[in-house]
């Protein structure tokens, strides 16, 4: 990537060559990737909340990904704070189902911790934290003000910062800059002052609070339950719990050093935020869905609540060839289903890491921010809406847990790769990448919609009761292994990740074919042996409309057949199966 070497120009006629307005999470890991990247650079991190930070920090976020794990660990070089002070985490874990006896949901986890780790962090630590870890790669950290006005310079014009002092009587203070970052969260400083703020179509809510003490997912199953109990080799309690019901989810996280998350999160034409909208009412909510719960959850201390309504939101641009930009939640707020949030941190610090060290090697060009804006807004956008069009089936463990294994295929295929390999911030590479995982975003749609028209038919043909991400799909596995970075964190070669995401994207075309028969066997069985008997399919036509099938293209495959690995991966699927009596509709 052109802006990480070469002659640079050092900026002058500034106070600061960059100020970041908010020193959270994503406004400190910016400020120390830009000093490890460039060490001349001049940096200014404003922060409205004076050290300590508050352990319960009413802020959300908590649980990483691989991704994002990888950015803080290796990127910002955290690694060493990560396992001694915060808790790594035991997957993604999910129940489904309303039974009084808790040990007979169907879970959805893993037994062990994997490969590439991931941590659940406790925000208020890790932040006082960073704080100490940016001033000493060497910004300058401003503590107790108020970021009041960002006005941006005309063409190549330096920009004017403004804060104020919380202490009584404290003046304002205007600095000047190359660049200016919005970093302030929420509060949106720059979408808000340019009009960009995007919103999604359908409302969707959530409310979180931290309780002091463990609320501990293992200790809703009696201990004579032995099955349960040890099917997990780890306490759960280390996992994010996702407890799931038509049209939402409850979440309880572990958080050092020994304080429990809880949050729920629902699409509000379901069930409207004033059902759980004070601490009270939120913990009856709770208690209704996971009872097991009660009475812990009603004696453990609360630390925090907050309430945020219609709470993604995204934008119309967070990079400018006018040297600003807008990270973290200050640029876009994903779902937080699947706990991307970091990853999203992760990508747009590293998009206005590349840019600045383009702007200094003077190769800072209109067509990369336009690229970066396209790219980076649209795995934001396509995230969220992946997430959200799933929350009126979230209490079907069959159609759910196949979706997440689908979701996994995407992501650790797919996505992952071109953040180990950085692909994403070279333009060309990426357009190749983009090219070639086409079908997988035709697709991507065609199964949503199979999914959701399924969910609608459903007959309950199949269950299970614990299925292990992991160590049950071997080929999923595969997928995650061979995409992970070495021991020494070196960035895998152009032709790796070209040669890695091509393999995915074959086991991404030969999963929808058994998620195809799967929900045919299910919804319209009288049809399952003829679809078979057509050989290979074009899955980007998938439907369960059988008047649409020849219209569509479905008998019209565009891709080699490869129907002995379709076996080989239906009969891994079907093992973590049962067939049962098909309920009435």
């Amino acid at each position: 990537m052109s802006g990480q070497g070469g002659t640079h120009t050092t900026f002058t006629g500034v106070d600061y060559d960059v100020v970041i307005a908010g020193g959270g999470l994503a406004g400190l890991c910016l400020a120390k990737q830009l000093k490890d990247a460039h060490p001349t650079l001049s940096v200014l991190v404003c922060e409205r909340e004076r050290s300590p930070v508050p352990l319960s920090a009413f802020k959300v976020g908590e649980s990483t990904v691989e991704v994002g794990a990888h950015y803080f660990a290796s990127v910002i070089g955290l690694r060493d704070y990560l396992e001694e002070q915060q808790l790594e985490k035991l997957g993604l874990r999910y129940f489904y189902g309303d039974r009084p006896d808790f040990h007979r949901e169907s879970e959805f986890g893993v037994n062990r911790f994997l490969p590439a780790k991931s941590y659940q962090l406790n925000r208020g630590s890790l932040e006082e934290h960073l704080r100490v870890v940016a001033a000493g790669a060497g910004a300058e950290l401003v503590q107790g003000v108020r970021v009041t006005d960002i006005e941006l310079g005309e063409r190549d014009a330096p920009h004017r910062v403004t804060y104020q002092g919380d202490d009584e009587g404290s003046g304002e203070t205007a600095v000047s800059c190359r660049w200016v970052v919005d970093a302030t969260g929420r509060h949106r400083l720059l979408q808000r002052k340019l009009g960009l703020t995007k919103r999604y179509p359908k409302p969707h809510n959530s409310v979180w609070f931290r309780l002091e003490g463990r609320l501990d997912t293992d200790e809703l199953v009696a201990p004579g339950e032995t099955t349960w109990h040890d099917r997990v080799h780890e306490p759960r309690w280390n996992s994010t719990n996702h407890f799931m019901f038509e049209g939402g989810w409850v979440w309880a996280i572990p958080l050092a050093p020994d304080h429990t998350s809880v949050g729920i999160v629902v699409s509000d034409d379901l069930h409207p935020v004033t059902k759980f909208n004070r601490i009270e009412k939120a913990i009856d909510f709770v208690v209704e869905r996971v009872p097991g719960f009660d009475p812990a959850i009603r004696e453990l201390p609360v630390l925090d609540f907050r309430v945020l309504k219609n709470y993604s939101h995204s934008s119309q641009q967070v990079f400018s060839h006018d040297r600003w930009a807008c990270v973290g939640d200050a640029a876009v707020f994903a779902d937080p289903y699947y706990s991307v949030g970091s990853n999203l941190i992760g990508y747009a610090n590293s998009f206005v890491t590349e840019m600045i060290g383009r702007d200094r090697a003077e190769s800072f060009e209109p067509d990369f921010v336009r690229y970066a804006n396209r790219w980076f807004l649209s795995l934001a956008e396509g995230l969220t809406q992946n997430i959200q069009g799933s929350y009126a089936f979230h209490h079907n463990p069959v159609i759910m847990s196949l979706k997440t294994i689908w979701d996994y295929y995407v992501g650790w295929a797919f996505s992952d790769p071109q953040f180990y390999g950085r692909t994403y911030l070279d333009e060309s590479a990426s357009t190749t990448l983009s090219a070639l995982g086409a079908p997988v975003v035709a697709t991507q749609g065609s199964m949503m919609n199979l999914l959701k028209d399924w969910s609608r038919s459903y007959r309950g043909v199949f269950e299970f009761d614990y299925i292990d991400y992991y160590d049950d799909l071997p080929t999923l596995a595969r997928l995650f292994v061979q995409n992970l970075p070495g021991d020494d964190d070196a960035t895998p070669a152009f032709g790796q990740v070209l040669a890695s995401i091509r393999d995915g994207i074959d086991r991404i075309e030969e999963l929808a074919h058994v998620v195809f028969y799967l929900a045919l066997e299910d919804a319209l069985p009288e049809h399952l042996d003829s679809v078979r008997a057509r050989g290979w399919l074009n899955v980007s036509a998938l439907s369960l409309d059988p008047e649409r099938w020849e219209r569509d293209g479905l008998f019209a495959p565009k891709s080699r057949p490869r129907l002995d690995e379709v076996k080989k991966l239906e009969e891994e699927l079907r093992r973590l199966y049962r067939v049962s009596s098909p309920v009435a509709q």
